[in-house]
Formats: structure tokens, C-alpha cells, sequence
């Protein structure tokens, strides 16, 4: 299978010596294209390719209407790699990884989610025993392909600024192993994650950052991936398909400064406590409610969204 993994930097140097370093051999392992976004105001992408050939190749220069979707100064820079992974290797399966994370010695993360993405999972019951079939459960259900592969971590736990402040030296917290059931949400962490390329029109990181303002909005920031997490469930829901989490799991190094994700993350809570209950709007065109938010903040928010991702996906079509 093809294997992209995109990771974005603000820290190139560091990513060159320690990230590769510390994942040289699973990406050599498994053949992977790395696709690493360093991030700033003239954003770039760097392709390095693990197949064999072990050629690299720098991208620096982007026409408007690539980078117009694109939000740079925040991870959802991320999508620009997702994007030109799309274009220059077309994978099978996309993994997103952050730059301070790194592989368990003796585990194959990458291997994991391989594994978990060629499954199938019936997702219409659920047995009451872990060990035994119990009477009554059908035998020929559905089965769903697995689309979505949320991993997990130990180390440095992803908490919001309000959990950091209450457990300052919380490490090695217990994650669940699981399928997620149909109809259910769930808080998706981009820094290990891997997804099948029919998600891809869908795995869109939502936008964030100063870019915002040139569309009137507030700066949000530190809810591209949950909000992106939202919209990849409601697709999987949609077309039939299953995500599963704890599958895969890495090691997080590094928590960010505790008081900057405060500052971030309070511009956002009000509209993150709303959104998933009306990202079906991003799926309907908005046909119920037409073009008038009435100032609504989180229905402003998802009409820059819905022509975002509309974007997005008219590039993943042109980059066929």
C-alpha cells in the first residue's frame, strides 16, 4: 500500500534531527512519502521519499487558488500536505503526525494503523460479554470498512489549557480501544491519526488563525482538528463506513506553554460547545437556513467553513 505521512513544523531544524531520526527506520520500513509542512509566511513543503529512492524535493511556490484554502500560522497548515500527497504519490492511506512525536521502542505505530484500515467492523450490535457471543446476536450482520484510525499516545497528554492547569504532571493517561459508534462524536488529535483516501475530501482541517480576521471572524485556534474531527465522523456515518480509536499508539514529548493554549483556546470554547450540533449544515448547503446567520457566531464560522471545504475539494478533484 502507498503510505503518505504529513507532519507540519515551525521548527525545520529540530524535525530534521530528531523527527526523522527517530522514525527513519518504520518509514524506511514501510516505503513512506513524507510530506512536511514547515509553517510561516511563506509556508513550504518538503517531500522526502523512503521507497528507495530516497530523493527530496522542496515546494515553495503555490498558486492562489492552493493556497487560498489553506491557513497558515496554526497546524491547519497540515492540509497543504495532505494535498500535495494527493498530487505528487496519490497514497492509499494518509497518516498526520506532529513533529514531538515520536515511536515506542519495540512498537510499529505505522503498522497499527495499516492493520486496523484493512479491517471491517459490524457496527448495528453490540455484544454484552468481552469473551463469549451471547445469545440473540445475529450472525450475518454488516460488516463496514474502517476509514478513519484516531491513535493514541503516552507521554504528554492532549488536554485543553483548563485540564493542564488542574493536572500539571498528568502523563500516561488510559485511552480507549474502540470502535465509535455511529452517531457519536468524538475529540480527533491530529498529531496521530491515519485515514483511507476515500475520507480525504472530508479530512479537511477546519481554519484557524490571524486569516480569519480577513473574513470578519474571530481568531480561533487549537480546534482545527477537532472541528475537522467532526466533520470526517458525520462523512464516515454517511457513507457507511466506521473509525476506531487506540489502535496506534506514539510517544508525545513536548506540551505546549499551558497559558498560550489558555488565550487560544477561550476565543473558540463558546462556539466549540455549539458546532458539533449543526455541522449536518456543512453535509446540506445550508438549504434550511439559507444565506441570513443573524449574527450567529458559530453559523458565521460554518459558512467560511462550507466554502472552505468546498475549495478543498475542488483540488483534491483538479488534482486527480
Amino acid at each position: 500500500m502507498k503510505i503518505a505521512v504529513v507532519v507540519p513544523t515551525i521548527r525545520p531544524e529540530l524535525f530534521a534531527t530528531v523527527f526523522l531520526s527517530a522514525w527513519e527506520d518504520l518509514f524506511l520500513k514501510h516505503k513512506v512519502h513524507v510530506f512536511a509542512v514547515v509553517d510561516g509566511e511563506n509556508i513550504s513543503v518538503s517531500h522526502k521519499n523512503y521507497s528507495g529512492r530516497n530523493d527530496e524535493k522542496l515546494y515553495d511556490l503555490f498558486a492562489d487558488e492552493i493556497l487560498e484554502p489553506i491557513y497558515n500560522f496554526t497546524d491547519a497548515c497540515r492540509n497543504l500536505g495532505f494535498y500535495m500527497a494527493k498530487k505528487y504519490y496519490d497514497p492509499d492511506i494518509y497518516i498526520s503526525l506532529d513533529d514531538d512525536v515520536l515511536p515506542i521502542e519495540g512498537t510499529d505505530p505505522i503498522q497499527e494503523h495499516i492493520d486496523v484500515l484493512n479491517q471491517t467492523v459490524q457496527m448495528d450490535w453490540q455484544n454484552t460479554s468481552k469473551n463469549h457471543r451471547m445469545r440473540g446476536l445475529p450472525y450475518n450482520l454488516p460488516q463496514y470498512p474502517v476509514w478513519l484510525s484516531h491513535g493514541v499516545w503516552k507521554g504528554v497528554p492532549d488536554l485543553d489549557a483548563i485540564q493542564q492547569l488542574q493536572y500539571p504532571e498528568m502523563k500516561d493517561v488510559d485511552c480507549l480501544k474502540m470502535k465509535i459508534p455511529r452517531g457519536v462524536y468524538f475529540p480527533l488529535c491530529a498529531m496521530n491519526f491515519a485515514f483511507r483516501k476515500e475520507l480525504l475530501p472530508w479530512a479537511y482541517q477546519a481554519p484557524m488563525g490571524r486569516k480569519l480576521a480577513e473574513d470578519g471572524l474571530p481568531v480561533y485556534d487549537r480546534f482545527a482538528d477537532i472541528w475537522s474531527g467532526l466533520v470526517m465522523k458525520h462523512a464516515i456515518d454517511l457513507y457507511q463506513a466506521a473509525a476506531v480509536t487506540g489502535f496506534s499508539t506514539i510517544y508525545h514529548s513536548r506540551a505546549s506553554n499551558v497559558y498560550t493554549n489558555l488565550k487560544k483556546e477561550a476565543i473558540g470554547m463558546e462556539v466549540n460547545e455549539n458546532i458539533w450540533k449543526k455541522i449536518h449544515l456543512l453535509f446540506d448547503g445550508f438549504r434550511e437556513h439559507g444565506e441570513n446567520t443573524g449574527g450567529d457566531e458559530t453559523m458565521n464560522y460554518l459558512k467560511l467553513y462550507y466554502k472552505r471545504l468546498n475549495q478543498w475539494q475542488e483540488l483534491i478533484e483538479d488534482a486527480e
